[in-house]
């Protein structure tokens, strides 16, 4: 039996107070919100990023789970940083922190009250001030805070973006703490490194990135996955006049202004092996370098 939800968005404030499930492949959380002094609510959905102790402002929908009662499915979050000593304190004790555990998370609030996160991300060195915390320790605390870091750029960068959460994912997963710099350089690559992402969702992110419409960047992408459609519907090569028209469209450029630029980027495309040319009674098709040298390796052992 599934849940039944309203289709009615709403929005729900609040501190996490524990965390009861996290699935680390896709992000997926079972977490219970604390709303106020008197109301803690049970939410769920794609939050990889979150933590005990965080404040949260969450947007989705309320639904009735036959045997977990009222919950709330999350669409869309931002997270907070824990401004109080009770929420820092479930922060790092969560083991969002390697070298941080509830004993030393304990020890670090009372020594440092409100200010233990500003210590730990700007003044380290005051770490040195607690009994039995050495260079090697602090060094460890150091790498992971910042790879947390990065972890929620990554996160806000790709949310802002549209990015599912999921996907969002699978894109620090698979590139960790170079993501950024990735995307930003060729947001292209998502579709080759990351199974699910297709080039809709790729060229979605690069626009929004502010690439150019005309880019050629944008268009000898559009090339690659043009050729690869043709190829996935069980053809080797494609004709040349084809993939531009399937550019075209894909695209939605215009054909009279745009013309030079196709020309332009395919001639790079082949100049840098990306693509290959054959020619067959004088007309020219386009494959991808992979079918190519499989079909001559079969054609010389024949």
């Amino acid at each position: 039996m599934e849940d039944i939800q309203t289709t009615q968005k709403a929005n729900v404030c609040g501190t996490v107070e524990k965390v009861i499930y996290k699935n680390d492949e896709n992000g997926f959380s079972v977490f219970t919100l604390k709303v106020n002094s008197k109301e803690t609510v049970t939410a769920k959905g794609c939050l990889p990023d979150i933590f005990q102790g965080e404040v949260v402002s969450l947007t989705g929908e309320w639904a009735f789970h036959p045997k977990f009662g009222r919950q709330f499915n999350v669409q869309e979050y931002d997270t907070k940083m824990p401004s109080n000593v009770v929420g820092i304190r479930k922060y790092l004790a969560s083991g969002l922190i390697k070298g941080i555990g509830p004993k030393f998370a304990e020890r670090l609030v009372n020594t440092f009250g409100e200010q233990t996160l500003e210590v730990i991300d700007k003044h380290p060195e005051r770490l040195n001030g607690i009994p039995g915390v050495g260079p090697k320790r602090i060094s460890l605390i150091v790498d992971a805070w910042q790879d947390q870091k990065e972890i929620s750029k990554v996160m806000v960068f790709l949310r802002e973006k549209d990015v599912s959460t999921a996907f969002a994912t699978k894109i620090y997963k698979t590139y960790g703490n170079s993501a950024l710099d990735i995307i930003k350089n060729n947001p292209y690559r998502l579709v080759e490194d990351i199974w699910g992402i297709g080039f809709k969702s790729a060229d979605s992110i690069a626009l929004k990135m502010g690439l150019k419409p005309d880019s050629i960047e944008r268009i000898k992408a559009g090339i690659l996955h043009a050729i690869s459609q043709a190829t996935g519907n069980g053809h080797l090569y494609a004709e040349v006049e084809d993939v531009k028209e399937e550019v075209f469209k894909l695209l939605d450029l215009d054909k009279k202004l745009c013309s030079e630029l196709l020309k332009k980027a395919m001639h790079q495309q082949y100049l840098q092996d990306k693509i290959k040319v054959i020619t067959h009674k004088d007309v020219h098709y386009l494959t991808l370098p992979q079918y190519y040298y499989s079909e001559k390796s079969i054609s010389n052992k024949g």
